[in-house]
């Protein structure tokens, strides 16, 4: 039997129910390409990422490892609905669907005009719109959790933010004093964005995996293929987040030239053949 339920801000009781005996999403039919998440791989038009053997992860909820009963959970009141912070729907009794809710989802006291045999103006005084696709979506004979941005699905499924972990502060500074980086006078480790400081704990990963000689054929590689980066053989000038960038896909070896072209090129997604 399928049953929606919604994720509540109650200590006690965490989850309330819906209704039941509706399937309220359908199965997206582009999951059998689905690839393995990775931050370094940009998704393409309907693609998902996927986490296998995800009832294994730490982050994983209770919600998921459980047998299905809904006698367990009481009815949504009236008074409740501010109070939602995700709906869950259980459908042929092995998916869950995940989509978070917003304030721009809830409807209070809002007026609408129902446009059907009969046009007239309606009011929703309790409402919530529901998503054509889910934030997320476990299917639990595969084991496998389904999603598009991990940023949506964060607050639903506490520590999963660290597969797309920013560098620190300190681990900024720490970048910063490496003999091979020197900052230019107006830039500083304080001006590293948000998208830098991503992949800046990527490229310090990859750094640790090198030995000394692979290090200094990376920054070789580098220099030859953004020459814009100002390189004299021991350290890289890096002025402005731009440069930033640059250095580190270099560090990620994302700069490759197309075998028939000979065009030299970037690559602003990767993924492991």
């Amino acid at each position: 039997m399928n049953h929606l339920l919604a994720k509540v801000r109650d200590r006690k009781e965490k989850y309330r129910k819906l209704l039941s005996d509706k399937e309220v999403y359908k199965k997206p039919d582009t999951l059998n390409d689905a690839v393995e998440y990775s931050p370094a791989y940009k998704l393409e038009d309907g693609q998902w990422y996927k986490i296998s053997g995800f009832s294994q992860k730490d982050f994983c909820i209770a919600l998921l490892k459980e047998d299905m009963d809904s006698t367990h959970y009481r009815l949504m009141n009236r008074v409740e609905p501010e109070k939602m912070d995700y709906v869950c729907s259980y459908q042929n009794e092995n998916e869950f669907y995940f989509q978070r809710v917003y304030r721009t989802n809830l409807l209070e006291k809002k007026r609408f005009l129902d446009i059907g045999d009969k046009i007239q103006i309606k009011e929703a005084k309790n409402g919530l719109l529901l998503n054509d696709l889910p934030d997320a979506l476990y299917i639990k004979d595969e084991d496998c959790l389904y999603f598009k941005k991990l940023e949506s699905i964060s607050p639903i499924f506490r520590g999963i933010e660290k597969l797309y972990r920013k560098a620190t502060q300190d681990e900024v500074e720490q970048f910063f004093n490496e003999s091979f980086f020197k900052a230019g006078e107006s830039y500083n480790s304080e001006k590293v964005g948000k998208a830098n400081r991503h992949r800046l704990a990527m490229a310090m990963d990859t750094l640790n995996k090198l030995d000394e000689q692979q290090k200094k054929e990376i920054f070789s590689y580098t220099d030859k293929y953004y020459p814009d980066l100002k390189y004299d053989g021991k350290a890289f000038e890096i002025k402005n987040e731009e440069d930033m960038k640059n250095l580190l896909y270099g560090i990620e070896q994302r700069f490759y030239t197309t075998p028939v072209t000979n065009e030299k090129r970037v690559a602003n997604s990767v993924s492991q053949i």
